[in-house]
């Protein structure tokens, strides 16, 4: 399917969700299901009110502390994990724990540890990111043809020089893909956090939703909606920058 079809599609699929939003939203009453056209008015209030951009910049300044510490410690691990069978063994079942459990049965043990402040929010981020990173880095690693290592030693490559000439450009698509699953579930984590102590963004939508209308609260919904798509786009294009095969070994499901 050739690009200009393809966005002919996409523009398409949103426009006929936006038309059986805005019927639905007239039918239904702003209380149930605001439509569209309410919502943008509220969206230009609450931008214009400025709180809404406020709490969600502090509020992703403490998400990236978390997202950033599952980066840095789910890569190499996740790579260690890939070559080493005995890291594997000890650590791949605590990972897999972690992608399968639920944040909000999380949250009420971290606030005991950690209490309500921007720790617990870091660490709920931390837990609910790092598998994926992990995860995807660990399949990368698994998944280098190990011709490409023999030939590397039949070179008298060294072992830095294999892992930062071989290993670490064939995984670095992984590593961008393991990012933007993490980030994904960062921002959910961290929405979930703060409804749970009534604070930053997520407080915002918990108190919210109270309101008779419903426009604001799909408002904040909506913002968060295109943070999270604006952020997934830009890691997609730093690995396009930095690492020209990356669209092409994504493609190719390798």
């Amino acid at each position: 399917m050739d690009k200009s079809r393809k966005m002919f599609l996409q523009f398409s699929g949103v426009a006929i969700v936006l038309v059986i939003w805005e019927l639905s939203g007239r039918v239904l009453g702003e209380l149930l299901l605001a439509p569209p056209s309410i919502v943008a008015v509220s969206y230009i209030e609450l931008l214009l009110d400025g709180e809404m951009l406020t709490e969600l910049g502090a509020s992703m300044r403490q998400m990236f502390v978390g997202f950033g510490f599952s980066c840095l410690i789910g890569m190499p691990l996740g790579a260690a994990m890939g070559r080493s069978k005995i890291i594997d063994a000890l650590v791949h079942p605590w990972i897999s724990m972690m992608v399968v459990t639920s944040v909000a049965a999380l949250a009420p043990v971290f606030i005991l540890l950690f209490g309500t402040g921007f720790e617990f929010r870091a660490a709920i981020v931390f837990v609910a990111s790092i598998g994926y990173v992990v995860l995807t880095a660990y399949h990368g690693s698994r998944g280098i043809d190990p011709k490409m290592l023999d030939v590397a030693r039949s070179f008298g490559t060294g072992r830095i020089d294999i892992y930062r000439k071989v290993v670490l450009p064939a995984l670095f698509p992984y590593l961008i893909t393991g990012a933007r699953l993490g980030l994904v579930h960062a921002i959910r984590a961290m929405i979930v956090a703060e409804m749970f102590v009534i604070v930053g963004y997520g407080g915002l939508i918990f108190q919210t939703g109270q309101d008779l209308s419903t426009a604001p609260i799909l408002s904040y919904l909506v913002t968060i909606m295109i943070v999270s798509i604006g952020a997934n786009l830009l890691l997609s294009w730093v690995g396009r920058r930095v690492a020209p095969w990356y669209d092409s070994k994504m493609a190719a499901g390798q």
